[in-house]
């Protein structure tokens, strides 16, 4: 009897935290960082935050633009989900590529600890410099984004 109970405690701490680390309803997310090519900073670098569905889901597209002649970008957005939203960045670029047909495209998860709700205070995920002559894994590349 006591197994059991301790058990079914443990079954219920487990949903309970799980719960607590989940969001619904209202998300958002707010990323910044920079990007270089070598030591130079890249202007016009396309990037892209979305929430990462899955299945025949669109992504949801929180927020896009450029980087500045600082290699510099901030984006935000939000969006209304049931579930924990899955923020991606995703970054369109040409460095070190040659005469290469479309561009490289990068893609990333980013952490689920920096969303947040309309009524929390806002977090911004600082992902730093990045030098975009490096090659991530399962990199791809895009013609149409």
């Amino acid at each position: 009897m006591i197994s059991k109970l301790l058990i079914l405690g443990t079954c219920v701490l487990s949903v309970v935290l799980a719960a607590s680390e989940s969001h619904s309803g209202r998300q958002n997310y707010r990323v910044k960082g920079a990007f270089r090519c070598g030591n130079v900073p890249v202007k016009n670098v396309q990037v892209k935050l979305i929430d990462d569905d899955f299945g025949s889901d669109p992504d949801d597209d929180l927020g896009s633009g450029y980087t500045n002649a600082n290699g510099e970008f901030e984006l935000s957005g939000s969006t209304t989900e049931l579930t924990t939203i899955d923020p991606h960045l995703k970054i369109y670029h040409d460095c070190d590529d040659g005469i290469n047909p479309c561009q490289r495209r990068w893609k990333f998860e980013l952490p689920n600890n920096y969303i947040y709700s309309d009524t929390d205070t806002p977090k911004t995920f600082d992902i730093g410099i990045w030098n975009l002559e490096g090659i991530l894994p399962g990199e791809s590349r895009d013609c149409n984004h």
